[in-house]
């Protein structure tokens, strides 16, 4: 009798590590250290009024997506008083190809289940462009951040997941580096286009 019940509580804690670590820990991920390796981040630097008509462009354009609920504008919940935050610009050494980390900021009522401790709450993601002649085309690749209440924080999260995980959350091989690398803007994911 005690021989089975020490069998059963040894499964059980066992049952239990593999879960806390599974789940909460993250064991079984096996992660690894996806940073840039520091000769190949990017220090492509643009003259500001140049960056500020990219940044106007882009705007305008994410303004459109909004209203016509394109790309990771789809849900009901951005409308018209939806503010678009363009949080960085990185760009290739020709210019021509941009990476742009987006923050959404809207209030907590538009929500599908409404935050009532909260005023806003915030989304980011990640899109691509092309400048073609003096229009940028944009292209919605991820990841997304959703439901945050705090802009420093969610902007924190966009950062790290394109400049140190991005490597790691694709199954697909398109993603061989994260954005501030400087191989990133020859790599398949601009095959795609």
């Amino acid at each position: 009798m005690k021989r089975n019940s020490a069998i059963i509580v040894i499964a059980f804690v066992g049952v239990l590590l593999f879960l806390y670590f599974k789940y909460i820990y993250g064991w079984l991920e096996f992660s690894r250290n996806t940073d840039t390796p520091e000769q190949y981040v990017s220090h492509i630097l643009i003259n500001n009024e140049q960056y500020r008509k990219d940044k106007q462009q882009i705007h305008h354009t994410m303004k459109t997506f909004v209203t016509n609920h394109e790309g990771f504008f789809h849900s009901d919940e951005y409308f018209d008083s939806t503010e678009i935050i363009i949080d960085t610009i990185l760009y290739n050494g020709e210019f021509n190809k941009l990476a742009i980390l987006l923050i959404t900021k809207n209030p907590t009522y538009r929500q599908l289940i409404p935050e009532r401790n909260h005023k806003w709450y915030y989304d980011a993601t990640c899109y691509l462009g092309i400048r073609q002649s003096d229009t940028i085309v944009l292209k919605w690749v991820g990841p997304v951040f959703s439901n945050g209440f705090d802009f420093k924080s969610i902007s924190q999260d966009i950062q790290e997941a394109t400049f140190r995980t991005f490597v790691t959350t694709d199954t697909t091989d398109i993603y061989e580096y994260n954005i501030d690398d400087a191989r990133f803007w020859s790599s398949a994911i601009w095959n795609k286009w």
